[in-house]
């Protein structure tokens, strides 16, 4: 989800599209891509090509920690890179930070219990974008409200697959939401 904030950001977002040049949003683009969808996957493959994980599609609660902690690890380098970079306002550095920060407790809360990281994924997005939206002062209804709607669609899918219970989805979408936008509202940034 990394991948599709820094595109709102740069790509959607009315002020920063503008701040920003076109060519540092596509910097930032590639390497969101890189670091927050092509070396996770390229990981998960490995560690179920050697025998760490028993599917691709980490059914197993257990099977979870390894591959999250590596995804935590790209997340938070890609947040050190966006973070060198002088002038990146700090709405955004927050929410990138929140992201973290919340993927860390669903982790960590995924060590005894699981929890919906795919509700916890489009919640983070939400969360971020919906924040930046409100401490920017730039209305983007329409895709809040797709981004809220796309957190149930995401949760109804979860329970029906029976991939988790509603209470999982619901902590996975709360902690996924909450992380980045109180980020964000609140300015906290390193």
């Amino acid at each position: 989800m990394p991948l599709l904030g820094i595109i709102f950001v740069f790509k959607i977002h009315d002020i920063y599209r503008i701040v920003y040049p076109s060519d540092f949003g596509n910097i930032l683009i590639l390497l969101a891509c890189i670091l927050t969808l092509i070396f996770p996957i390229i990981s998960i493959y490995v560690l179920y090509r050697s025998g760490l994980v028993a599917d691709l599609s980490l059914s197993k609660r257990k099977d979870r920690l390894l591959p999250s902690a590596i995804t935590v690890a790209y997340y938070v380098g890609f947040y050190y890179f966006i973070h060198r970079i002088e002038g990146i306002d700090t709405p955004i550095l927050a929410g990138f930070l929140g992201g973290c920060v919340a993927l860390v407790v669903s982790i960590l809360i995924s060590l005894k219990w699981k929890i919906s990281l795919h509700a916890h994924g489009i919640s983070s997005l939400a969360g971020m974008v919906i924040g930046v939206t409100q401490i920017t002062f730039v209305s983007h209804h329409w895709l809040n409200i797709g981004l809220l709607i796309a957190i149930g669609l995401v949760g109804t899918s979860r329970l029906i697959l029976h991939k988790h219970s509603a209470l999982q989805v619901y902590v996975g979408a709360m902690l996924g939401f909450l992380g980045p936008y109180l980020f964000v509202i609140n300015d906290w940034a390193l």
